[in-house]
């Protein structure tokens, strides 16, 4: 195991590629101080110039990138959009090799609807032809998400789909490390690696991400359990960047998991 870090938490919504561009070399530099070499990135429908310059970014301050979060409500976009923002993204994931690519799942209704089926094929064939694994997370606001993964990847016969484990969501779901790890084995791709006290949302009423250690996880029971189950993939870090504390000890955290196996 390996261990990664998501730009996610450092990115904010901008009306311009150019505000955008900068917020990611900014969160792509402090990712590097933190003393990361490996990193999750974020992309959308945006002008190839910006992916260049995010691949020169990479290059220039070593990192490599080895998974990407997708847009999250990208099977609801607009056709247009949605046709744009695939093309985008997936032209990045073959540039700069990616192996991984996350997607959550559209919400109750409109997993039952046509739509979703029609956007998954699209999304399955352009990962199958950029050689990289499209990796559904167990996000908590579908029922038995588990379970709707496992008939997802019983519908369809191939080797590019795959499961990223957010471990905050697993424990939010009541989901068993060890039942996963046995169910979905070699398909677990990416661990979205933070803590969860049983909430989504802190006492002010706003999203929170708890730092690895923080809350109520076995995270080291974790770890161990996927090392012993054959996971050799990153321990992504998906945290809120506010404050650079946070992915400097969700880091000491992870290593310190990582000691000795």
């Amino acid at each position: 195991m390996f261990i990664s870090c998501s730009i996610l938490g450092g990115i904010k919504s901008s009306t311009s590629p150019e505000i955008l561009l900068a917020n990611l070399i900014r969160t792509l530099v402090r990712v590097k101080d933190a003393g990361y070499d490996t990193v999750e990135l974020y992309y959308s429908n945006l002008p190839s110039w910006l992916g260049e310059t995010v691949q020169a970014s990479l290059d220039d301050l070593s990192l490599k990138a080895y998974s990407i979060h997708l847009p999250k409500f990208l099977v609801s976009f607009d056709e247009m959009v949605f046709d744009e923002a695939v093309s985008s993204t997936f032209s990045l994931i073959e540039a700069l090799k990616l192996k991984v690519a996350v997607l959550h799942l559209p919400d109750q209704e409109q997993l039952a609807g046509g739509l979703w089926e029609k956007r998954f094929e699209v999304l399955l064939n352009r990962a199958e032809k950029a050689g990289c694994v499209l990796a559904l997370e167990n996000v908590p606001y579908i029922k038995s998400v588990d379970l709707v993964i496992l008939d997802e990847i019983g519908k369809h016969d191939t080797r590019f789909l795959g499961v990223t484990l957010d471990m905050e969501f697993m424990h939010i779901n009541g989901s068993d490390i060890e039942w996963l790890t046995t169910t979905f084995g070699n398909r677990i791709v990416n661990i979205h690696f933070r803590d969860s006290d049983g909430s989504l949302v802190g006492d002010d009423g706003y999203r929170h991400y708890i730092v690895p250690g923080e809350g109520k996880i076995d995270l080291p029971k974790v770890v161990k359990t996927l090392h012993h189950a054959g996971y050799r993939g990153p321990l992504t870090v998906e945290l809120s960047h506010r404050q650079r504390r946070n992915i400097i000890d969700a880091k000491n955290y992870a290593e310190r998991c990582l000691e000795g196996l």
